[in-house]
């Protein structure tokens, strides 16, 4: 059996701060339609497909930094890649009522789901609203810095996996968070985010499992060109696995529909 690798995109502008001090976050957000189309033509590039999960008023018109239909369609034009949801306005799950959530899973309507923050909560709810995948969160809390820092300058290699069905639905649980170079982790030596997503596509592939990569656009906007650079050797080295039939590269629906058959 092949390994697979999988990536999802958590898409969310603004409204994944709204909670908290957005205000350092106005010039990162500046930049995510560029990094959105720098990562799709590299996306094509290498024909790799992948989930973008989409906070639901994105599909709004509005104010740019909290609205972005306009990338939607940049993500639909490429016909590949599975738009999957993210809730309708990024709410914390394990903090709202079940009224709230119901209201959270109705828009936008897709496969997959990928819950703000990987705080999973009310899968009967999400299962009654249509989806059939969600991503299921890390082995480790991996919005740790430390843990984050631990695991790249030790390289443990990330969890792989299988999908588990769960409360009739599939979970395809995360593997590794492609850390952001903000705060701290902007001393991060180059090479070590590639070598342990390395280390996860070659586990994949002798165990025949999943590498769940993910992020979030705005992760490539401090420091933007050595990550692009990281995260592009990334794609070659899946592709290179691909190539040799040794890797499959698949969306979480991809994978979650071959699970059930």
């Amino acid at each position: 059996m092949n390994g697979t690798f999988c990536i999802s995109i958590d898409t969310e502008l603004l409204w994944g701060r709204k909670d908290l001090d957005y205000s350092k976050f106005i010039e990162r957000t500046k930049k995510e339609r560029d990094i959105i189309k720098k990562l799709l033509s590299l996306f094509s590039k290498y024909n790799i497909n992948t989930t973008w999960a989409i906070v639901g008023k994105l599909y709004e018109k509005g104010d740019e930094f909290w609205c972005g239909k306009d990338i939607v369609e940049m993500i639909k034009k490429k016909r590949i890649h599975e738009l999957a949801s993210h809730s309708y306005s990024h709410e914390d799950f394990t903090k709202i009522s079940r009224k709230k959530a119901k209201q959270e899973f109705k828009k936008p309507r897709a496969f997959s789901f990928i819950f703000p923050r990987n705080h999973i909560a009310y899968l009967d709810l999400l299962k009654k609203s249509g989806f059939k995948a969600y991503r299921g969160p890390d082995e480790t809390n991996t919005t740790k810095h430390i843990i984050q820092l631990i695991n790249l300058l030790l390289n443990i290699p990330p969890r792989t996996s299988n999908p588990i069905k769960d409360k009739g639905l599939i979970n395809i649980p995360g593997s590794m968070y492609f850390v952001s170079a903000r705060g701290v982790r902007k001393y991060i030596p180059y090479g070590l985010r590639l070598r342990r997503a390395k280390s996860g596509i070659d586990k994949a592939i002798s165990k025949g499992q999943i590498f769940h990569l993910w992020f979030h656009p705005v992760d490539f906007a401090d420091n933007e060109k050595s990550l692009f650079r990281e995260f592009e050797n990334i794609l070659k080295y899946a592709k290179s696995k691909r190539d040799k039939n040794l890797l499959e590269i698949k969306t979480m629906s991809q994978i979650a529909r071959g699970f059930s058959k």
